[in-house]
């Protein structure tokens, strides 16, 4: 099962992917600061992260980084409600993530969270 961190400071964000995702069957952990994230991240292993760029005590794009540092392989997906030209999302691209706006349909996420769990699992020999 895919274990999934959700960090974003607005707990309204977190409540409809937290549940609906639960709902599908994944694992899910939602937090409110980067210092949260950081101490789950360090505790156990997320398949997928959802970062918001705008943290009270962090920036999603510094955590992105530091993330990619201690495990390459997580999928993570950058939330903002703050516009990104072109240059910033091909930038998260090339880092092999991937960029959701805010506000979001919550089938959008379901659907991101889908496909990257099943090229996850499609990697790990289908286990």
């Amino acid at each position: 099962m895919t274990r999934i961190l959700l960090v974003d400071d607005e707990t309204l964000i977190l409540y409809s992917p937290s549940k609906t995702l639960k709902h599908a069957g994944f694992d899910v952990t939602a937090v409110t600061t980067g210092r949260e994230a950081l101490r789950e991240i360090s505790a156990s292993p997320y398949g997928i992260r959802f970062l918001d760029v705008n943290l009270p005590d962090a920036n999603g794009l510094d955590l992105m980084e530091t993330i990619q540092k201690d495990s390459p392989c997580t999928a993570i997906i950058i939330m903002t409600a703050v516009y990104l030209d072109e240059n910033k999302i091909n930038f998260l691209q090339s880092r092999g993530c991937r960029y959701l706006p805010k506000p979001f349909e919550i089938d959008e996420v379901l659907a991101m969270v889908r496909d990257i769990s099943g090229k996850q699992s499609s990697a790990a020999g289908g286990v």
